[in-house]
């Protein structure tokens, strides 16, 4: 004798095609501090943070494995791919991308994976990431060569250098667009076009672009773009994302059983898109909020650069006034700004939260002198600008 049970919705819940894009709205923070870390990790928006929530108790409700969680599952991620390539200018190829859960994950993928005869030569910047240095670097433990070409702010200077290692023979550039370390837009586009002409691969680093500045396939002309959610998208952490031009330059160096979800079992192929460098379980519910935060993005469309830039100028006025090296061009489009401060620069960042309640970032990075890093967004007030500035001068007397 069969049993009748009610039937649950079997409907996943969505996202907000239209949220609420006022600053109340996104605001996370709970406004007892000032928080200058964006480029470190921009707290998620309540909207997205409510989005994954609602997608992961439903999907715990009706069960991941289930015929109905399964399904809804993957339809999450493939939706994913879709909405971050059109992020990225390639609307129409999410065949293109592959989800990962942080930048480090994607930058470890595609320089693993890079397709290179043995004793490459391999350039990149001395503005980097260690997520991206240290990849590079295991592959000149394994017999590669790495060149560090440095940043002065010269784009000729800049471009010349990765010329002569064009001409000396490297297979492969990795850049980033936007310098975890200066807040400085680099030349990443013409970078990129000249390795591809003269046939190495190009990888850019879009972390600290993607949310603040433009990120499009189409202009930046690489192989390969990492991005992630948590910083200047404001999505959930443990979200993020690689676009590839063409799969056949890279291997995949792991695999799992989403490297092959639509294949037979006992097959020794992957899948024929980007999921093949995809490989284990993830929280879905995670990149349903990551699908919200690029939604807030399209409805705010330029405001987030206009009031970047208008920011940016207050924060460098003010800091003027202040005995700071700026290690940071000021024209940048960013909101990154990095200063080198008189004295010990990790004990003035102590006290500024100890004392001040604000968050900055201290940088201690090799090639560098220690430096102070303020990155602030568009939901930053000009009071809070002030603030930081103030407390900087109470602190230096």
């Amino acid at each position: 004798m069969s049993v009748t049970r009610p039937r649950a919705t079997t409907a996943p819940p969505g996202i907000e095609e239209h949220p609420d894009t006022s600053d109340g709205a996104l605001q996370a923070l709970r406004g007892d501090f000032d928080y200058f870390q964006v480029a470190g990790s921009g707290p998620t928006f309540p909207v997205a943070q409510h989005a994954a929530e609602r997608f992961r108790a439903w999907l715990s409700e009706v069960g991941m494995f289930s015929h109905v969680g399964y399904a809804a599952y993957n339809a999450a991620l493939d939706a994913t791919r879709a909405d971050i390539a059109a992020a990225l200018g390639d609307p129409g190829g999410a065949a293109r991308i592959a989800l990962v859960q942080s930048a480090t994950e994607g930058l470890n993928t595609v320089v693993a994976g890079m397709r290179l005869p043995p004793h490459a030569l391999l350039l990149t910047t001395a503005e980097e990431h260690g997520s991206a240095l240290y990849p590079l670097g295991r592959r000149a433990t394994l017999g590669d060569e790495l060149r560090l070409i440095p940043w002065h702010r010269d784009a000729d200077e800049f471009l010349a250098e990765v010329d002569a290692g064009l001409r000396d023979g490297a297979r492969a550039l990795l850049v980033s667009l936007v310098s975890c370390r200066s807040g400085d837009a680099l030349p990443a586009a013409e970078a990129c076009r000249r390795a591809r002409a003269a046939g190495a691969i190009a990888i850019v680093d879009a972390a600290q672009a993607l949310g603040q500045v433009p990120v499009d396939v189409r202009a930046l002309d690489a192989d390969a773009i990492v991005t992630l959610g948590h910083k200047w998208l404001h999505g959930p952490l443990a979200t993020g994302a690689f676009w590839v031009r063409e799969l056949e330059r890279f291997d995949t160096t792991r695999l799992g059983w989403r490297s092959r979800l639509e294949l037979p079992p006992g097959s020794t192929d992957v899948n024929p898109d980007a999921t093949r460098f995809e490989t284990g379980t993830v929280d879905a519910a995670a990149f349903v909020g990551l699908r919200q935060t690029l939604a807030v993005h399209r409805a705010l469309g330029g405001r987030v650069a206009q009031r970047v830039r208008a920011l940016r100028e207050r924060l460098l006025a003010r800091l003027a006034e202040l005995p700071f090296a700026l290690r940071s061009d000021p024209h940048a489009p960013t909101g990154i700004v990095v200063v080198v401060p008189p004295g010990d620069a990790e004990d003035l960042v102590t006290r500024m939260w100890e004392e001040e309640r604000i968050v900055v970032k201290h940088l201690h990075e090799p090639n560098m002198p220690e430096a102070i890093r303020i990155s602030f967004w568009a939901l930053h007030r000009e009071e809070q600008i002030d603030r930081l500035a103030d407390g900087f001068a109470r602190q230096l007397r």
